[in-house]
């Protein structure tokens, strides 16, 4: 053989030499630090399946910015430091692309085919690039979803109207955001009805399923996912019963909008054209993609936007000041005009824009974001320390909770303060509530659009006072956060106030439909 034909072996053998040494030298890395585990188990007993947020940020205080636990086959790395996600996150985007299995939520439930939760591929980039297509700038939103927007925030108007009593928020808000996606997914009207709406009701009992399937350690084949060859019939092989139910109801809730039958009645229910609509005629994609792309719209737009109204109800019974400030703006620029809100307005209304923002930085929707990493890899953390090892297929946690109540980036940050992006220019919290580098939220402007029109209009005509928890007063000058449910989703923990109108004139207006 010549020194020419041999070359390329040459550096074949070389390459994979420099490949096996930079691993073997990697694995000899230590792992971020972290507690010392039990014996089997790990640090089983230090993820807790309440409010793992707030355990991750304490666990921060004590090991560091980035820190590790063990459980049975599983590698969790949390990440307390905005600084440190974006590298890894944003900077490594692709190494860290991918979603950590899930056993109960992810495997046995079939979540794990809902865009967020799927692994990253070519399915995801088709499917991603649809989105950006339909949502990728606040100009093709107003155009295309605007006027449904403002049509279901004039019911939701009307149904708190007639129905103020305390405790109204979950049915109105659940309601108002399921029609919304279901609009913009299937075209699908939700009737104005006393009973619930079928469809509805079935993507509903679909996200509580995928709530308490994704809560960390709600099941312990997560943290042990050799138990997915758990007998059924032994003890504790019950979750096997729970999960084939929970698909069943999934995969039927899925299927049924394109089924033959439902497919006419969901399209004969609007005069515009739909998500699926559009995709069924442009015939370029598969079913598979088209109905888990719409559940996705659906599942991911409804809940999220819901805990964020929650948060938004919370924060203005709890701070009346910031309401009649609010008020105010909204009343200097449509008042005159004897109207609600449109989207049209919101460069008219910055301090309605930055009350939105707060909403979303203080009431965190989705406090930890995690990722898997593909390959291992090695963290450098410079000011020469000695670097890190992330191994393949370790989890990666970032607290997002913990990024948006950060006192070296948001002053004072329990309290509930919109001036801070007017006054001091503080991070707009979207940089860090939608999600990090390739799976970061697609409908991030439709979610910012509704929230945005939904608080404008909402304050236009109610007021919103006296928050109690459990049916006990919150005390008067209270100005923390009172919690929040677990799960990947979260909401304010259950709340109740009055919602009543600014008056004969914004009754008169809700029920002519504009102010």
């Amino acid at each position: 053989m010549s020194l020419d034909s041999a070359s390329p072996v040459l550096l074949t053998i070389g390459a994979i030499a420099l490949t096996y040494i930079l691993r073997r030298k990697a694995k000899t890395l230590p792992l971020p630090p972290g507690p010392r585990g039990l014996p089997l188990l790990g640090n089983v007993l230090d993820i807790p399946p309440e409010n793992h947020w707030v355990k991750f940020a304490e666990l921060g205080d004590v090991w560091g910015p980035i820190a590790t636990l063990r459980a049975p086959g599983q590698t969790l790395i949390i990440v307390n430091s905005l600084a440190i996600a974006e590298t890894l996150l944003e900077v490594h985007g692709a190494n860290f692309a991918d979603r950590t299995v899930i056993p109960m939520g992810g495997e046995i439930t079939g979540f794990k085919n809902v865009l967020a939760m799927a692994q990253y591929g070519d399915r995801v980039r088709a499917e991603r690039k649809i989105f950006h297509q339909l949502f990728s700038t606040r100009a093709k939103i107003v155009d295309k979803f605007g006027g449904i927007i403002e049509e279901e925030v004039r019911r939701l108007l009307l149904g708190i109207l007639a129905d103020p009593e305390d405790g109204f928020w979950p049915t109105h808000s659940d309601r108002f955001t399921g029609a919304i996606t279901l609009k913009i997914a299937y075209g699908y009207h939700v009737p104005d009805a006393p009973q619930q709406d079928p469809l509805l009701e079935m993507f509903e009992t679909a996200g509580r399923n995928f709530a308490q399937s994704m809560k960390p350690a709600a099941f312990l084949v997560d943290l042990v996912p050799l138990l997915m060859y758990w007998p059924e019939w032994l003890p504790g092989g019950d979750f096997h019963r729970i999960g084939r139910e929970w698909a069943a109801q999934l995969h039927a809730t899925v299927n049924i909008p394109l089924l033959a039958d439902s497919r006419l009645m969901v399209m004969q229910t609007s005069t515009t054209s739909c998500f699926v609509s559009s995709l069924i005629e442009q015939g370029k994609h598969d079913e598979y993609l088209i109905k888990w792309a719409a559940a996705s719209i659906q599942q991911g737009g409804a809940d999220t936007t819901a805990s964020a109204l929650r948060g938004f109800l919370l924060a203005m019974s709890m701070y009346p000041e910031i309401q009649a400030r609010a008020q105010q703006e909204i009343d200097s620029v449509v008042a005159a005009e004897a109207r609600l809100p449109t989207v049209a307005d919101r460069g008219r209304l910055p301090y309605i824009e930055a009350l939105c923002k707060e909403v979303l930085r203080w009431h965190v929707v989705i406090p930890a974001v995690p990722h898997r990493t593909s390959e291992d890899f090695v963290y450098e953390r410079g000011d020469g320390l000695p670097p890190f090892l992330i191994p393949r297929d370790s989890v990666i946690v970032a607290n997002i909770w913990k990024f948006a109540h950060d006192p070296n980036i948001y002053d004072d940050p329990e309290v509930f303060n919109p001036s801070r992006f007017l006054e001091t220019s503080e991070m707009d919290p979207a940089r860090i509530c939608f999600g990090f580098g390739r799976r970061i939220c697609p409908g991030k402007l439709l979610a910012s659009e509704t929230l945005f029109i939904t608080v404008a209009s909402l304050l236009s005509v109610f007021r919103i006072s006296k928050p109690r928890i459990e049916g006990v007063p919150i005390k008067e000058g209270t100005k923390r956060h009172p919690g929040q449910t677990s799960g990947i989703v979260t909401h304010p923990i259950a709340f109740q106030c009055t919602v009543e109108p600014r008056g004969e004139r914004a009754v008169s207006f809700i029920r002519q439909g504009e102010l």
